[in-house]
């Protein structure tokens, strides 16, 4: 995967948590997997289109999803309910939204699509093309996963 996608997509993460949580989050070493491992219980997916295509995914525990949506909303917040599910999105949405902005930067025209969070056990999520994991440390070790899968459109 091309270095300054790789830069793009941490430099967006980095300035989106710290801004929206409020916290300085520790970004580990990215690596490229074949599949997209879910270990924690809620994720969220925004699809990327245009010169790129695939799809911005992140993963965490119900408990550090409780300790977003408390920092993103000021107060303590305890419950998964549907606005702490939407609050949830917004950060995938805000977070694609920079990563959409730095790819354009260096003539990456990309558009992206409304998130999709979802909820449960056992998940688990098939895509296709290169997948960059990106494993963040925002409350403790490494509580945030985050993949982005991607290929170039040749479509021309």
């Amino acid at each position: 995967m091309d270095a300054r996608i790789v830069n793009a997509l941490i430099g967006s993460v980095y300035e989106i948590l710290r801004e929206v949580l409020r916290v300085d989050p520790k970004v580990g070493k990215p690596t490229v997997t074949k599949s997209i491992e879910v270990p924690h219980s809620i994720f969220t997916v925004i699809g990327i289109t245009g010169d790129m295509e695939g799809n911005l995914i992140y993963s965490f525990s119900r408990k550090t999803a409780a300790e977003i949506v408390s920092s993103m909303m000021g107060m303590e917040y305890k419950e998964i309910d549907d606005l702490a599910m939407s609050a949830i999105g917004e950060l995938g949405n805000m977070t694609a939204g920079k990563l959409a902005m730095k790819l354009e930067g260096f003539g990456k025209k990309v558009e992206i699509t409304p998130p999709t969070v979802v909820s449960g056990e056992n998940l688990k999520i098939r895509s296709f093309g290169m997948i960059l994991k990106l494993p963040i440390s925002v409350f403790k070790e490494e509580d945030f996963d985050l993949y982005l899968s991607v290929v170039e459109n040749t479509k021309g």
